[in-house]
C-alpha cells in the first residue's frame, strides 16, 4: 500500500464509481517519430467512460456494449495465489510493473478465455484479467465492470489505450493503490498526484502490451496525463529509453476531427516512407528534420505561460506547414485533401492529416474568432461527403473519477442507463466532464 494517510486513500471501494480517459491525436510530427525526430500527441475531449459497480454473488463481470462484449468469470476462477507469487513489490509494498507481459501469467489465465471466439472479445478480456489479478485481491468482493467510449474504435485516436487507463484506475482504486482523486476540472495540474498517475500509466502500459504487444506508450501517457506529451524514440543502437515530455496544463482548444472512413495501412503507409528516404536520402532527411524542428517549435509555443489567440495562430501556421511536409512525403490521400479544401472554403482553421495518413483521420485547429455559420456549413459538407466529423477540443484534463458519494444524481451510476446510451451523443450528455462538476482528477 502506498505512504499515503487512511483517510487520502479511496474510499468505499464497493460503492459505484465512473472513471474516464481521453482519447488522443497526434498533431505534429507523425511518420518523422520513426526516424528519431520529436512529435507531439495531446487529448482529445472524445473519452472514455467505465462504470464499477458492486456485482451478486463473487461474480466478475466485463461488459462492452459498444462491441457487443458480456462476459462473467467466477472471483474464486481466478488464480490468485498463483499469479500473486509472480508479481513483485515495489518499495511502497505496490504491484510491481514488469518490462513485458509475464508469460507464466498469461498461461494461468487462459483457461478463462477458452469460450471467447471473437478476436477482439478476446483480447479486451485478457486486458482485464490480466490487470485484475495483479492489482487487486480475493478479498476484493465481486464487481462489475462497464466501458463506454464516445471514441471511434479502429481510427487511430487511442481507443484501446484510454480503455486500459480506465480498467487500471479503476482496479488502481479497487486495490487501494492511489489516493481519492481531488483536482477538479479547473485546478491547474500539480505534481502532487504525480506519484499516482505514474502509477495508473505505467499499468495502462501493460494493459496496451496486451492490446498491441508492442506499444510506444505514448497513447496511454496521453490518456493518463492530459494535455500533451512531446516524445521523442531513440533509434539509436545504445539502448538508451525514449525521450517523453508531459504538457500537463495546455489549454483546451476547439478541434474538428473528421474521420474520412476511408481504411488505410499504418505499415504500407511507414513502409513507403521509407523506401523514400532510402531512394533520396539528402531531400527526404531534410524534410524530416523540418518536421522534427517544427515540433520543437510547436513545443515552445504549447508551453508558453500565457497562452493566446496569437500563440493559436502560430500552431495553426505549424498545422499547415506540417500538412504540406506529409504530403511530401506521400501519405496524404484524395479524401484528406477534400477535408482541406472544404475547410478552407469556409476559413474555419488550419486543417492536417493526423496518423498514418492514406485516409483515416484529418484535424481542423479552428479559429479562435470563427463565423458559427461557416463551421455549421463546412461540417455539412463534411457529413455530405460521407465524412465522420467530431466537434470536440484538444488537451484538457487526464484520467479522473466520479464517486457516487460526492454526487446526488443516482442515475449516473446505473447499470441498466449506462449500458442503455444510444450513442456518443447521449453518452457525453450524462458523463461528460462539462455537464458534471463533480468530476475529479489525479
Amino acid at each position: 500500500m502506498t505512504s499515503s494517510s487512511p483517510e487520502k486513500l479511496a474510499s468505499s471501494t464497493q460503492s459505484p464509481f465512473i472513471v474516464s480517459a481521453p482519447g488522443k491525436v497526434i498533431i505534429f510530427g507523425e511518420h518523422s517519430a520513426v526516424y528519431g525526430q520529436p512529435a507531439i500527441a495531446a487529448a482529445l475531449s472524445l473519452r472514455c467512460y467505465l462504470l464499477v459497480s458492486p456485482n451478486d454473488n463473487d461474480r466478475i463481470t466485463l461488459e462492452f456494449p459498444d462491441i457487443k462484449l458480456n462476459h462473467s468469470w467466477n472471483k474464486h476462477d481466478i488464480p490468485f495465489e498463483a499469479i500473486k507469487s509472480l508479481v513483485k513489490l515495489d518499495d511502497k509494498g505496490r504491484p510491481k510493473v514488469t518490462e513485458e507481459l509475464v508469460p507464466e501469467i498469461s498461461d494461468k489465465l487462459s483457461p478463462l478465455l477458452e469460450n471467447i471466439e471473437s478476436k477482439m472479445h478476446h483480447t479486451a478480456c485478457f486486458c482485464f484479467l490480466y490487470l485484475y489479478s495483479n492489482l487487486v485481491s480475493q478479498e476484493t468482493p465481486g464487481m462489475k465492470f462497464v466501458v463506454r467510449s464516445t471514441l471511434p474504435i479502429g481510427a487511430g485516436l487511442g481507443s484501446s489505450a484510454s480503455t486500459s487507463v480506465c480498467l487500471a484506475s479503476a482496479l488502481a482504486v479497487l486495490g487501494n493503490w492511489v489516493t481519492k482523486a481531488s483536482f477538479s476540472h479547473d485546478e491547474p495540474a500539480t505534481d502532487k498526484d504525480a506519484e499516482e498517475l505514474e502509477f495508473i500509466d505505467q499499468w495502462s502500459l501493460i494493459g496496451e502490451k496486451c492490446f498491441h504487444g508492442n506499444p510506444s506508450g505514448i497513447d496511454n501517457a496521453v490518456a493518463t496525463h492530459g494535455g500533451a506529451v512531446m516524445f521523442q524514440r531513440n533509434v539509436g543502437a545504445d539502448n538508451q529509453p525514449s525521450v517523453r515530455t508531459n504538457i500537463r496544463n495546455f489549454p483546451e482548444l476547439k478541434l474538428l476531427l473528421t474521420n474520412t472512413t476511408v481504411p488505410r495501412s499504418t505499415a504500407k503507409l511507414v513502409g513507403g516512407v521509407g523506401e523514400l528516404t532510402k531512394r533520396y536520402p539528402t531531400i527526404f532527411k531534410d524534410v524530416l528534420n523540418s518536421m522534427g524542428n517544427l515540433s520543437v517549435e510547436a513545443h515552445d509555443i504549447m508551453t508558453t505561460s500565457k497562452f493566446g489567440e496569437l500563440e493559436q495562430k502560430k500552431l495553426q501556421d505549424l498545422i499547415n506547414v506540417n500538412h504540406g511536409l506529409l504530403v511530401a512525403l506521400g501519405v496524404s490521400h484524395p479524401s484528406l485533401e477534400q477535408v482541406k479544401i472544404i475547410g478552407d472554403k469556409f476559413n474555419i482553421g488550419a486543417t492536417k492529416l493526423t496518423g498514418a495518413g492514406g485516409g483515416g483521420c484529418a484535424i481542423t485547429l479552428v479559429n479562435a474568432n470563427v463565423d458559427e455559420t461557416e463551421l455549421k456549413k463546412a461540417m455539412d459538407e463534411f457529413s455530405q461527403h460521407g465524412f465522420e466529423c467530431f466537434d470536440t477540443s484538444l488537451g484538457g484534463k487526464g484520467v479522473g473519477a466520479l464517486y457516487s458519494e460526492d454526487i446526488s444524481n443516482a442515475d449516473l451510476f446505473s447499470t441498466e442507463l449506462f449500458c442503455g446510451y444510444r450513442d456518443r451523443h447521449e453518452i457525453e450528455q450524462a458523463l461528460g466532464i462539462a455537464n458534471n462538476n463533480e468530476w475529479r482528477f489525479w
